[in-house]
């Protein structure tokens, strides 16, 4: 209750213009501004923050604007409020600079002067909100507000505090001080009053809202209390209703002259929001039980507000077209955003066809598997999938295949010959310059070494790999023929014809359905569903939880090397650090954001001993929380250790996997420095300090105590695969001894439990965490991607790094760097849990 005013000072006001005619007067701080019934002081803020309370402001989305108008009965009213309001506020910082909200606000105040006690006036108002953000849930800020008018509020300032804080999804508190330091007005002194509020969401979502709420003033001690329930009724439609209980006091004239009178009254308001998205708009009725007992209605306020970011709309997303561009390198994390989007284009309504245009995609086999499977489901979802390609590849048209119809520009073609992969092999370079490669391996199908220690693969090698060629061909075909409806056998022979250009696809309709340049898809795709939609994306919207559930995403990407993540830009290669992995699922495991967490592999293997620290983690982690990997391009060697603790394991049929197995190794160059005439001389202080030189071979009896280390880490591996994956260790031997398998090959030896990709392993989470898989989540992603300083300062002016040609773009090069491990190459040292080879098929 807005009190503070001293009775003597009140009673020597008394015959103030207006208030001469009535014979009872309400004493009301004279500072407030308009009412604004059911604006919260905590949870859910708008522009109205800056007067209800300025800590929003750092709360705030986006930029807001709300229009007030508010209505009263001048014989009814007990208090300041009714007038017009205009309220702007937004936020921003977040990266180098902190984050903060800015509001202002322009308040025309009409109050009902014959009911008041002082005269008020009808003066303007303006406010200036600052706040600054305690953390990504909380904010606190300072309000300063500015009379003008030709009564005693003119020229007048106050100053408000404000702290709003959100505790997960369901509790946000707001608290606030008003005016703070405010002298007397007129000779009235005006108290401080100070309001805390609880908004609890019970269902952790904005279907329901409970506020409860309570004011005290300073000087008087009086107590006023409210309660609010918010409910959302429909899509876009939400019902207020708030109950408050207000101290009053009136001055009441009498034959003995003025004689204060204290009582309470009680306020009802009822209200209907409807959201337009962007926009929206409120309506509120009130009615008060007065001091005297009697009940009136008391009035209306009018809300319009624009928000960049605002409430789901009663209407709902208008019918459009989506276009989805695939072009270029798609890594592991741009793949699980275009996982995302394509999941969330299945399940909008009003998506009603999806046009993908491809540009040169390029990832693994996996990863283009995991983009068809997802196109298969929008069509499942029952929307149109129309393909544009310009110059197609064999990646290109794998994904394309899915779609109802495929179109190509009369300028380009497709490029579809096969598949293939090439595999260098080095001993005979070694042997013409006297280098000689001296490695142990475990077991007969880890044939990473033999890259350096044959001129071609031992027979056991060409096998397993011919078998994962036949793996892989045969998915290609399979799938493009049941896209296509046609058989294996013509799509084989289609593919023995490649490439095509334009020209040959539009004389044969099995390929594609239309060659046609830009201008004219537009007319087949609106040929094919009958009318014509907007290209665009559904407007963004504002989250229905204060705080979504979290699921951490860990990427293992790259060669697993001892220490912490780095990138190699020369070579075009990513090293995935074990100090650093460790890290993030430690970090994971313990931030209570976190619900479930998933490994996202992929990865040939790398270092033995990183591998496994990796992997001791994951099962650190398993029942502390779901743990789930997700088989990306590679999850191989010391990548399936890494998984092998998970609790579910999901990987596309095309995946390669497998190789548990280890090697290790040196070159010994005493060969070659001979050759140059270089001589070397080795002192040392122990039988075995100089076991590593690169300037002799290994004794036979090093070499027996190298096999025996290489047992006992492989029987490490050995174990946690049988632990992880319920095994036993002889079968885990048996599907192990260095051997790499498909994916599709890898679920009928237990070594994966599922086929699915990255959403697959989001939806499973989900059900872990006790959500529905339609739920949206916040994914965070780990580790985090570091950027260079140059690009960081450049962000701040607009300019942004720019992707300039890498060594490895070049053919001969990136063929030549890819037959050396990266996590060989770094860790020379370090026995290698890793796939036998790099593999680039075309």
């Amino acid at each position: 209750m807005r009190i503070g005013v001293h009775l003597v000072a009140i009673a020597a006001l008394g015959g103030v213009a207006h208030a001469q005619s009535v014979d009872r007067r309400y004493v009301e701080e004279p500072t407030g501004g308009l009412s604004l019934p059911a604006t919260p002081l905590a949870g859910e803020h708008d522009a109205r923050a800056v007067v209800a309370n300025p800590g929003g402001l750092a709360l705030l989305r986006g930029p807001e604007l709300a229009l007030a108008l508010e209505l009263a009965d001048e014989d009814v009213a007990t208090s300041s409020g009714p007038g017009f309001g205009t309220y702007v506020g937004t936020s921003g910082g977040g990266g180098i600079l902190p984050r903060y909200g800015i509001g202002m606000a322009l308040e025309w105040l009409r109050p009902p002067r014959a009911e008041l006690s002082p005269d008020p006036g009808a003066p303007f108002r303006f406010t200036l909100g600052l706040a600054t953000a305690l953390g990504k849930n909380a904010g606190f800020g300072f309000a300063w507000h500015h009379f003008h008018d030709t009564g005693i509020l003119d020229g007048q300032d106050t100053f408000d505090l404000g702290l709003s804080t959100r505790f997960g999804s369901h509790l946000a508190i707001g608290a606030t001080v008003r005016d703070l330091t405010t002298q007397p007005i007129a000779g009235t002194p005006v108290q401080r009053r100070y309001e805390l509020e609880a908004v609890l969401r019970p269902l952790g979502t904005d279907r329901l809202d409970l506020a409860l709420g309570g004011r005290i003033g300073e000087t008087r001690g009086d107590v006023d209390g409210w309660a609010r329930i918010q409910a959302r009724l429909a899509r876009g439609v939400y019902l207020i209703g708030q109950g408050e209980s207000r101290q009053v006091y009136a001055l009441q004239d009498s034959p003995m002259g003025v004689v204060e009178d204290e009582g309470r009254e009680l306020r009802a308001t009822v209200g209907l929001e409807i959201s337009f998205g962007s926009l929206g708009l409120t309506a509120y009725g009130s009615g008060v039980r007065n001091d005297l007992g009697k009940n009136h209605p008391l009035g209306g306020t009018l809300l319009a507000r624009a928000s960049a970011l605002g409430p789901a709309s009663v209407l709902g997303h208008g019918d459009h077209i989506e276009r989805v561009e695939l072009s270029g390198a798609i890594g592991t994390r741009e793949l699980t955003s275009l996982v995302v989007r394509l999941r969330s284009i299945a399940r909008d309504p009003s998506a009603k066809a999806v046009v993908l245009m491809f540009d040169g995609a390029e990832g693994g086999w996996a990863t283009m598997q995991e983009l068809r499977d997802e196109v298969v489901a929008v069509r499942k979802a029952g929307k149109k999938v129309f393909a544009y390609m310009v110059s197609g590849t064999g990646r290109d048209y794998f994904i394309a295949s899915a779609a109802d119809k495929i179109y190509v520009d009369p300028a380009g073609g497709i490029r579809i010959v096969g598949m293939a992969g090439t595999t260098m092999y080095f001993k005979g370079a070694f042997d013409l310059i006297g280098v000689a490669p001296q490695f142990e391996k475990i077991a007969e199908y880890k044939s990473a070494p033999e890259q350096f220690t044959e001129t071609k693969p031992t027979p056991i090698a060409a096998k397993m790999t011919a078998d994962l060629y036949d793996s892989l061909w045969d998915q290609w075909l399979t799938a493009v023929a049941d896209g296509r409806k046609l058989t294996k056998d013509e799509v084989q022979a289609l593919v023995d014809n490649g490439p095509y250009t334009a020209g040959d696809l539009a004389k044969d309709g099995k390929l594609v359905d239309a060659v046609a340049s830009p201008d004219k898809i537009g007319e087949l795709i609106v040929k094919e569903i009958g009318r014509v939609y907007p290209v665009t994306s559904p407007d963004r919207e504002r989250p229905d939880r204060w705080k979504r559930p979290g699921v951490a995403v860990i990427y293992v990407d790259g060669d697993i090397t001892d220490g912490k993540s780095q990138s190699v830009p020369l070579i075009g290669r990513q090293l995935a650090g074990g100090e650093t992995l460790v890290g993030a699922i430690q970090a994971a495991r313990n931030d209570p954001r976190v619900g479930a967490i998933i490994l996202r592999i992929d990865s040939p293997g790398g270092s033995a001993l990183a591998s496994e620290l990796v992997s001791r983690e994951v099962f650190a982690t398993k029942g502390v929380k779901p743990i789930i990997c997700s088989f990306s391009d590679l999850a191989a060697s010391g990548g399936y250790f890494i998984a092998a603790g998970c609790d579910t394991i999901y990987s596309e049929p095309m995946t390669i996997t497998g190789s548990i197995g280890i090697f290790y190794g040196k070159f010994d160059l005493g060969g070659l420095l001979a050759k140059l005439g270089v001589t070397t001389e080795t002192y040392k202080r122990g039988k075995r300090s100089d076991v590593e030189s690169m300037f002799r071979p290994y004794t036979d009896e090093e070499r027996k105590v190298l096999m025996e280390k290489l047992e006992y880490m492989y029987g490490r591996f050995v174990g946690a695969v049988a632990e992880g994956r319920k095994l036993s260790k002889q079968e885990v031997d048996a599907a192990g001894r260095g051997h790499v398998y498909s994916g599709a090959a890898a679920q009928s030896i237990k070594l994966v439990d599922k086929f699915g990709g990255i959403g697959d392993a989001l939806d499973d989470a989900k059900r872990r965490m006790g959500l529905d898989p339609e739920t949206k989540v916040q994914l965070i992603e780990l580790p985090n991607v570091p950027s260079s300083l140059l690009g960081t300062v450049g962000k701040l002016f607009g300019v942004h790094e720019q992707a300039g040609l890498q060594l490895t773009d070049l053919p001969i090069v990136r063929d030549f760097l890819s037959s050396v491990p990266a996590s060989v190459l770094v860790g020379s040292d370090a026995a290698q849990a890793r796939l036998p080879y790099d593999i680039h098929f075309e």
